[in-house]
């Protein structure tokens, strides 16, 4: 018996985005629910939007072959907000997280729910291209740690007649935009940490202190979906800004979470490196960063000691798991176009051997 499912799309003023997206997932929806007879469900979450999805929305959801909900929240707040009023709201066993600038491909969620059989696993990540390209947009993470801070953006891709059967394709992080979550597991964490509102580092926070519990993120290669990037953020946000709060949140994410003495030294050590770096350039975006950061310090404080009686894993157990993934035979790490393209070739040549 297949478990039933929530997919929950967060949307501020992206009307135009859900006409040529939202069918896509409804379609999936209903070819799951066909092949598994499981309930499913598809709940939109309108970010106090000022555009028209609302009215589109309630016009839309009329003779839909699958449940469509639409949850108006009354003030904007970002992403993490966002999402956990969907997760409040959701019903069903698994949740299947996506951008509302994704395109899913119908025999997309099958995949993605098989992994749940196994009791450790949080969260799964589907192989995302980029809208109209056959180029990577995200797919297996590799968590690795460098220079005081976790590199967490390398993707990595199978090369299949190269890797072994019983190899587990870990993911460090199973991104907000299109991955799936065990619905019991998100609520016990509390969804997304609001501190990092409005946007970015959100799911590497979530991600990561499920990892710290002893739980499993996955990567499930045949599950694709179709990103069309920026969509949102890049549209309606100056470019400064959001170097801003990214740089913020990175740092938030690892003030949190990180709890290792040594490493958080090595942590502080490369982050005044970088302080430095930014001032000689006369580039000040980390400064406006860290200050914004420092003003949370109170908050963080009390969520980094509740964190640290919660772990179970420590941060070098973690890393030592996606060291080895990395050195394994049959990972291709993949962190620029090149990359992509040198993998694309040897994938080819080993295929046609």
């Amino acid at each position: 018996m297949y478990p039933s499912v929530s997919i929950i799309i967060p949307n501020w003023n992206g009307r135009c985005l859900l006409e040529k997206f939202l069918p896509t997932v409804i379609a999936a929806a209903e070819k799951y629910h066909q092949k598994t007879l499981a309930s499913i469900e598809v709940i939109v979450v309108d970010d106090c939007s000022d555009d028209d999805s609302l009215p589109w929305l309630e016009g839309y959801s009329r003779h839909l072959p699958v449940h469509l909900k639409v949850v108006a929240r009354q003030l904007n707040g970002g992403f993490a907000r966002a999402a956990n009023s969907g997760f409040l709201a959701a019903s069903h066993e698994i949740i299947v997280l996506l951008n509302n600038d994704i395109s899913v491909e119908p025999d997309a969620i099958l995949p993605l729910v098989r992994h749940f059989t196994n009791p450790k696993v949080f969260a799964v990540c589907c192989k995302a291209f980029r809208l109209g390209t056959d180029f990577f947009d995200g797919a297996g993470k590799l968590g690795l740690f460098r220079r005081g801070h976790w590199r967490v953006y390398v993707n990595y891709d199978i090369l299949p007649t190269l890797l072994a059967s019983d190899v587990k394709l870990y993911s460090f992080v199973a991104s907000g935009g299109y991955a799936a979550f065990d619905a019991a597991k998100l609520k016990q964490l509390g969804g997304f940490c609001e501190l990092l509102s409005p946007f970015y580092w959100e799911d590497v926070e979530l991600c990561y202190r499920a990892w710290k519990r002893g739980w499993t993120i996955e990567y499930e290669p045949e599950s694709i979906v179709y990103h069309q990037t920026s969509s949102t953020i890049g549209t309606c946000f100056r470019p400064m800004r959001v170097r801003v709060i990214a740089e913020r949140n990175r740092l938030l994410m690892h003030w949190i979470n990180l709890h290792d003495r040594r490493w958080l030294l090595l942590h502080i050590f490369w982050t005044a490196m970088k302080l430095l770096a930014a001032a000689f350039k006369l580039d000040f975006v980390l400064w406006r960063a860290l200050y914004q950061a420092l003003c949370l310090l109170d908050e963080v404080g009390k969520l980094r000691a509740q964190e640290k009686l919660s772990s179970l894993v420590t941060d070098r157990e973690i890393s030592a798991l996606f060291e080895k993934l990395l050195a394994t035979k049959g990972i291709y790490p993949i962190s620029k176009d090149e990359d992509y393209y040198r993998y694309l070739e040897l994938r080819r040549s080993l295929e046609g051997n």
